[in-house]
């Protein structure tokens, strides 16, 4: 994989707009901020946007607010498009208005559309990409990227249980847990049962 290439597209470009698929899931929204988070962390002179739909059910996630844009800021800006194996599903298609796009996907290459592309199915999700590409570059990762890219892993893998999970798969959550974030916070937002649910089980159960 050519990840110098990528890291030459971020550094030639002083604005950079990130994009991930609509209706994200953990993934998607963990790519986006995490890669948000590294950019600033690493090129603070440069202007970082991340758009597309609402965070839905993941609005729990820090920094998960959309930004709000004009079509001129994309005049001479690099696209990212983040977890997103085919244009239609990308959230907010003015990513073709940029000077140049790059793409990260572990979903099945199905046909390339952004100027620079690393797509490889052997990641148990886009977030484990991302944190490899920053381990490889030297970028530096803080606590918010970590525990945003640690999510779209945990989420991606069915909480490390799905076949897709790899000795890398824990090689790269390793690397990311070095940083400090509260890994029963995320288990408590994601699969923390509220009490109505709670409720509709109960009764479901008691009418069988």
């Amino acid at each position: 994989m050519n990840f110098e290439a990528i890291l030459s597209e971020i550094q030639a470009h002083g604005t950079i707009i990130i994009h991930r698929h609509s209706r994200p899931d953990g993934d998607a929204m963990g790519s986006q901020i995490g890669m948000k988070q590294i950019l600033k962390e690493n090129f603070p002179e440069k202007t970082i946007y991340v758009v597309g739909d609402d965070a839905g059910y993941l609005n729990f996630m820090e920094d998960c607010q959309m930004d709000t844009i004009s079509d001129d800021v994309y005049e001479g800006a690099l696209a990212m498009v983040l977890d997103c194996g085919s244009p239609h599903l990308i959230s907010d298609d003015r990513w073709q208005k940029a000077a140049r796009t790059v793409r990260f996907d572990h979903h099945i290459f199905s046909g390339a559309f952004c100027d620079a592309e690393i797509i490889d199915s052997s990641y148990e999700s886009c977030c484990g990409l991302i944190a490899h590409f920053a381990m490889e570059t030297g970028l530096q990762v803080n606590s918010l990227a970590a525990k945003s890219l640690y999510t779209g892993m945990l989420t991606d893998s069915g909480r490390f249980r799905y076949d897709s999970t790899t000795a890398q798969t824990f090689r790269i959550a390793a690397f990311l847990m070095e940083q400090k974030f509260d890994t029963n916070e995320i288990f408590r937002h994601l699969y923390a049962d509220t009490f109505e649910s709670k409720k509709l089980k109960a009764e479901f159960l008691l009418k069988t």
